[in-house]
This record gives structure tokens, C-alpha cells and sequence, in this order.
């Protein structure tokens, strides 16, 4: 449809050519007919000429008038209808023109961003983010450490399979763009409202482009499957609700979860091994156990209900009535109702003594030093 724009003014051209092209004429051959009249106006002028006899007016000239005007009524019964029903289509058409050009204004603003350093050239997450990282005492308990490691960058071209899964146009699109215009974790804010450098419509245009770029949810729900069933192959020993758990939800309820691995120390280039933190033990989310997830949600299902859903903003959730804040991602168009249900037993089963005494591993460096 966005060609129908183009074509009807294609025509209003012609129409305005052969109407600008008609006047000319006209003009030009009454003033070469006004110059044959100088000094004859009386025996030339129209009224002083033989004119039809009131039979011929009131008859076969009449009707001529009368068919002309019935002709121009019917041209213009027709051609209003005909218009109407293409409006839609012109105004569809300069929607998707106008949506296809922010995204391509936002794929250049995101190459200049270097969105893909940290999102993967496909914006599947692939690559990792460098990020200096405070980790504390994780190696000693006289001694903190800084350390330069790579954070796991989430997948962008699911974005919209976890937030605004309810939007079905970029108008509705709301927690998206405060991501961008705030932040998240250990991404920086981006939008002139968290201190960022980008105008609303840099923002916007961001947005049209990740919306551009989005998969099916048919696709993210196998991508998920192919990526469940990798790891519980690769660890036979653990549950599917960890699996899952640790594929979807410990990245923000883990500590250190995806910075784990090896970092260097930025002093003398030594090497250390990030730990991750008892699992559910919290960081960007709150704490999960058996204790907090049965006070926040004593029936399972509505906790299930709720990671299917995700947090809405303002909106109060659980039996304390703790609001969200766009925070909670929702997992029911990647997830099935088994496999959130699964991810929900196994927080449920985190302890949380277990959580709060669990020892880090020890310092190891590529150093002798160290």
C-alpha cells in the first residue's frame, strides 16, 4: 500500500499539467480572438449576434445542460466513493513509509551507538560487553577486588517477545522506551530523561528499528527449545527448571550471573574466575526462595501468572502489593505454561539460608604474584 501515495500523486500531477496546459491555451486563443475584435465590438459582440429561438433554448439546448449536469453528478457519485476507499490505503502507505524510515534513521543511530558491540552483529546477544566490574570480597575477606570482565548482553531481536508483549504498534509501545530512556542493569541511559544523549525521536527511532528487526514468536519460542534442550544435554545432572532458570531469569536474580567467567585485574593484567552467586540470591531482581516467594505469592499459580505476564508499571502484584516497574520481563510468548511452571518449583525450592551463607570460590590468577 505504500505505492499508493506515489501513484495518486503521480496523477494530480498529469491533472494539474493538463489543467495549467488548458488555461494556457485559452488564454492564448482569446487574446488572439480580442485582437480580430478592436474596433468592432458592436457588430462582433456575442449578444448582438442571431441567438437560438426559445424552442431550441428551452428544448434540445436545455436537455444538452441538463445531461452535462447529470454527467458531472454521476462523475463525481463515483469518483468521491472511489477516493474514500483508497484514503485508507494512502494513510496505511504513509504510515509504513514514515515507520520504514525511522527504522532505517535507528539503524544508523545504532551503528553509531555500536548497539551491536555488546547485542551481536544479529542482535541475538551473541557478543559480550566489556564492563569493569566491583565484585567486592568475592576472593578475600581482607581485600575487594575491581576486575575487567565481558557481560552478556541480552538478545535485541526478542525484545518485544518479553516487554510490550501487548503492543501491536510502535504508538504502544511504553517499557521499551524506558529502557532506553533510563537504562537497565548495566546498560547506560541512553534518553534525555535518564541524562542520556538522545532526543525522543532518536529514542523513537531506536524503537522503530528494534521493532524492524524483531522475530516471530514462533521463532524465539524454538530458539529457546534449541537452547533448553543444548544445555540440559550438556548438564544431564540439572533440572529443567534450572536450566531454564539459569537461561531466562539469572541474569537478574543471580549475583554476578553474566559476568561469570574469566576477568582480568585491571592493576598488573592478573586473571580471576567471576563466581556467580547462590542462584536466586538476587541482584538486579529481588531474592527467590522458598520464604520470599511464599510470602509475595502463596498460591503458585499466581506467581506463574505473573512471569508469564511480566511487571506492569504502577501496577501491584503479590500479596504485599509490591509494584512494578517495567523490571519483570514476561516469558509466556517464549515459554510454555510447563516450563514456567517448572522455572517457579525449582525458585520455590531455592533456600535461603543456603542462599545467604554460601561460600565464594578462591582467588586464581595467571600470576605468580597474585
Amino acid at each position: 500500500m505504500i505505492y499508493a501515495a506515489t501513484t495518486e500523486r503521480s496523477i494530480a500531477m498529469v491533472l494539474l499539467a493538463v489543467v495549467v496546459v488548458g488555461w494556457a491555451i485559452y488564454v492564448f486563443v482569446n487574446i488572439r480572438r480580442s485582437k480580430s475584435e478592436i474596433g468592432s465590438e458592436i457588430e462582433l459582440a456575442a449578444n448582438r449576434g442571431s441567438l437560438p429561438d426559445d424552442e431550441v433554448l428551452e428544448g434540445s439546448r436545455l436537455e444538452q445542460v441538463q445531461a452535462f449536469g447529470v454527467l458531472m453528478l454521476l462523475i463525481i457519485a463515483l469518483v468521491l466513493p472511489i477516493y474514500w476507499l483508497r484514503e485508507g490505503g494512502r494513510r496505511a502507505g504513509a504510515e509504513v513509509g514514515f515507520g520504514e524510515r525511522a527504522a532505517a534513521a535507528g539503524e544508523r543511530l545504532a551503528e553509531e551507538l555500536e548497539c551491536v558491540v555488546c547485542h551481536g552483529a544479529d542482535l541475538g546477544g551473541a557478543n559480550y560487553a566489556p564492563v569493569v566490574l566491583d565484585i567486592g570480597n568475592q576472593f578475600s575477606d581482607e581485600e575487594t577486588y575491581i576486575v575487567k570482565t565481558t557481560w552478556r548482553a541480552p538478545a535485541l531481536d526478542t525484545v518485544f517477545a518479553r516487554f510490550d508483549t501487548d503492543a501491536e504498534n510502535l504508538d504502544e509501545v511504553d517499557e521499551v522506551r524506558q529502557i532506553l530512556n533510563y537504562g537497565r542493569g548495566v546498560m547506560p541511559a541512553w534518553g534525555l530523561p535518564g541524562g542520556g544523549p538522545l532526543t525522543s525521536q532518536e529514542v523513537d527511532n531506536l524503537i522503530a528499528w528494534l521493532w524492524r528487526e524483531r522475530i516471530s514468536d514462533d521463532d524465539a519460542s524454538q530458539q529457546a527449545l534449541q537452547a533448553k534442550e543444548t544445555e540440559m544435554a550438556a548438564h544431564p545432572e540439572k533440572s529443567e527448571g534450572q536450566v531454564l532458570f539459569e537461561l531466562h531469569c539469572a541474569r537478574c536474580h543471580t549475583p554476578r550471573w553474566p559476568a561469570r567467567g574469566p576477568a582480568q585485574l585491571p592493576n598488573n593484567g592478573g586473571e580471576v574466575e567471576v563466581i556467580p552467586g547462590p542462584a536466586g540470591s538476587g541482584r538486579y531482581g529481588p531474592a527467590l526462595n522458598a520464604v520470599s516467594l511464599e510470602r509475595l505469592f502463596p498460591d503458585i499459580e499466581d506467581q506463574i501468572s505473573f512471569i508469564t505476564s511480566g511487571a506492569a508499571d504502577n501496577v501491584a502484584y503479590g500479596e504485599f502489593a509490591r509494584l512494578g516497574n517495567y523490571g519483570m520481563p514476561g516469558f509466556g510468548r517464549i515459554l510454555t505454561q510447563e516450563e514456567i511452571r517448572a522455572i517457579s518449583e525449582y525458585e520455590r525450592s531455592l533456600d535461603q539460608t543456603e542462599q545467604s551463607t554460601v561460600q565464594f570460590a578462591e582467588l586464581h590468577t595467571s600470576k605468580d604474584d597474585q
